[in-house]
């Protein structure tokens, strides 16, 4: 019986270490799966929007998607997309927002919509400071909306380049954390290469914050929206809001009525600016 226990949890603690080896190898492939869902053709996003090129600090050419502001009063949305999908997922969210008045700049990722690279956290940091760089020699107004992955990549370029807001859509306190959640038997924050660690930085960013999600996400808790709002200040005026959307889950939140939730935000921004008073000797 002794030897049969023995056999059993020598076994077991095999089993275990194939599994782990395993999760470490391809935590790559489960935090960047790259498009697992089918690009969307949208003719209307296409015509309304022109294929742009950025070029990252490591050198890599990235294409995206962008359309300009109307004018230098409205604001230029920069639009972070999730994990297992490409911009065309984004398209219905930049039309709505190019009807509102809007400029949109699509960014798209190292290694994925045939871009070159491979992706990782730095990467993703590197790739979103070039669009920056694009976005703010041609707008002085930016926003940053950041959804699932796309969020911890907003919030990082937040944290270190100048913007007027941040909007985020399902949003983590940090990938470690949504994995650690997940495989709960594996010492998932000792082994992560990439954590993405929003909770830690979102403290310093002082602009106008909008975090929304549905309450009935499952990939993501919707307690991570409540943290991250927590330990948000917004701007000098303490300007953040948290939206919940009822009965919405991971995929659906914009639709289900965080749009709306969204252009009032926008809205109020735009009539804050409009409001503030100019300097003596400053047209």
């Amino acid at each position: 019986m002794i030897k049969l226990i023995a056999i059993i949890a020598i076994g077991l603690a095999l089993f275990y270490s194939i599994a782990l080896a395993a999760l470490y190898w391809l935590q790559g492939r489960l935090v960047y799966p790259l498009e697992q869902i089918q690009s969307l053709i949208n003719p209307a996003f296409d015509a309304r929007t022109e294929a742009i090129t950025v070029t990252t600090n490591d050198g890599l050419q990235l294409t995206g998607r962008y359309r300009a502001p109307p004018d230098d009063a409205a604001p230029l949305v920069m639009l972070f997309h999730g994990n297992g999908e490409d911009i065309t997922q984004r398209a219905h969210i930049a039309l709505e927002l190019i009807d509102a008045g809007y400029g949109v700049l699509l960014a798209e990722y190292r290694g994925y919509a045939g871009n070159p690279g491979k992706p990782h956290e730095a990467g993703l940091y590197a790739d979103a400071l070039a669009f920056h760089t694009f976005a703010a020699a041609r707008s002085s107004f930016l926003v940053l909306h950041g959804y699932s992955l796309g969020s911890g990549v907003a919030v990082q370029l937040a944290s270190v380049a100048h913007v007027d807001a941040l909007i985020l859509e399902a949003p983590y306190t940090s990938i470690v954390e949504v994995a650690a959640a997940r495989f709960r038997l594996f010492p998932v924050r000792t082994l992560a290469r990439d954590r993405y660690d929003s909770l830690s930085r979102i403290a310093s960013i002082n602009v106008p914050l909008l975090i929304y999600g549905g309450t009935q996400d499952r990939v993501i808790p919707p307690l991570h929206f409540q943290l991250l709002f927590d330990a948000a200040h917004g701007d000098k005026h303490g300007d953040k809001h948290l939206a919940m959307i009822e009965h919405a889950d991971h995929l659906n939140a914009w639709e289900s009525g965080g749009r709306a939730h969204v252009m009032s935000f926008l809205a109020a921004l735009d009539d804050a600016r409009a409001t503030v008073p100019t300097r003596p000797g400053v047209l």
